[in-house]
């Protein structure tokens, strides 16, 4: 019988984990085996735990669910792990943006939790924007205590966490689920009130993980993950299957759909292209090919 116990990744800071188990939150390290693998606990993991003093990580359990980014200095890097519910939080100020959200949410299809946007400080401003979006949309003051329309999404036992930028209010939402002012809230524009991922669990009996805010998300998605959070983009009606609604010829696309969101749509295409390439050599060889079939197609004639 295995003396190992099941825990799960609370937070991170520097080489220690805090982990939550049977007999409450712990401080754990991981084995020589894992730093050797590269295999690292993100917050949210389910990882096993050896009774020593102080506890070692052994082994983390599969994934159901990763969001992830291109780290600055190239590879993946994990931002949360397990997560049921990615709550995208916009700020309804003067910092409010579009192209933002399309970004935040092409990663969340990619995560496999169910994306779920969150218009903030309704106080500001009543009159929602319109968003061209098939994922659900809550709109809530975090300042007047107003998150039913968010809590609604997610169930008891599930895990949800908010992505966004810095100050947009993911710390006010925090305090608010928790009825206690645990976060640190601020104004400054541009500075992290929220210095490190922190995975809480919440009165209503859901686990909530709180992010900092993300100065930059470099997209780490597949094409298909772009072209889910586009559906009102597809290539029905195009001459070419595969067509990116671009400068390929024949396209019919691009004089029905929003030009902002085309615009959008063609950015995160063109950067998740550029990433695939950079990675993958064959990748780079069939975008030349494609591009060469289109050529000859069109020089056929009707």
């Amino acid at each position: 019988m295995s003396s190992l116990e099941r825990a799960r990744v609370l937070s991170q800071a520097h080489e220690l984990y805090s982990v939550a188990t049977a007999q409450g939150e712990q401080l754990a390290q991981v084995t020589g085996r894992l730093r050797f693998l590269d295999e690292l606990p993100a917050v949210g993991d389910w990882v096993e735990l050896t009774p020593t003093d102080p506890p070692l990580i052994t082994a983390i359990e599969p994934r159901t669910s990763c969001f992830t980014r291109t780290a600055p200095g190239g590879g993946r890097q994990i931002l949360a792990a397990n997560i049921d519910v990615a709550f995208l939080v916009c700020g309804l100020d003067a910092d409010f943006n579009p192209n933002r959200l399309d970004r935040y949410l092409v990663q969340a299809r990619q995560s496999g939790a169910r994306p779920v946007v969150v218009l903030n400080k309704t106080d500001l401003r009543p009159e929602l924007p319109r968003l061209r979006v098939d994922v659900p949309v809550a709109a809530i003051s975090a300042l007047t205590g107003d998150l039913a329309a968010l809590a609604a999404h997610v169930r008891p036992g599930e895990t949800a966490a908010l992505f966004g930028s810095s100050g947009v209010g993911k710390s006010t939402i925090v305090n608010r689920l928790l009825s206690a002012r645990r976060q640190a809230t601020g104004i400054a524009p541009g500075r992290h009130v929220t210095t490190s991922r922190q995975l809480i669990l919440l009165p209503a009996g859901w686990w909530l993980l709180d992010m900092p805010g993300l100065r930059e998300l470099a997209l780490d998605a597949s094409a298909s993950a772009v072209d889910e959070a586009f559906t009102e983009i597809s290539a029905d009606g195009c001459r070419f299957r595969d067509c990116r609604h671009e400068d390929e010829p024949g396209c019919a696309i691009r004089d029905r759909v929003d030009p902002a969101r085309l615009a959008s749509y063609r950015k995160l295409r063109r950067e998740q292209a550029y990433a695939e390439r950079k990675d993958d050599p064959a990748a780079a060889r069939a975008e030349k090919e494609r591009w060469k079939k289109i050529h000859k197609a069109m020089r056929k004639p009707g």
